[in-house]
């Protein structure tokens, strides 16, 4: 089973279409931690919290998705982060 489904069971219904951090740091090839970071540092957007059960879920909505997409492709470089990044 993929990540992806594992992480299915914790999205509420009308969420279904958004992403956890897992999900987002497959799609653009970054780790978690970095995601996180960046998110912190308010370099992507930041994700709504959403409750679920004992657990708080960070969910990108598709444009949010869209949007650090593009800006993994032309602003943040790959690798290890710069201390301007």
């Amino acid at each position: 089973m993929s990540n992806t489904v594992n992480h299915l069971k914790y999205k509420p219904r009308k969420f279904r279409n958004y992403l956890t951090v897992g999900e987002l740091a497959e799609l653009v090839g970054r780790d978690v931690s970095r995601i996180r970071k960046l998110e912190k540092e308010g370099k992507i957007p930041q994700a709504s919290r959403v409750q679920c059960g004992q657990i708080e879920v960070r969910l990108w909505s598709p444009a949010q998705v869209e949007e650090i997409q593009r800006l993994f492709d032309e602003v943040i470089r790959p690798g290890r982060p710069s201390a301007d990044e």
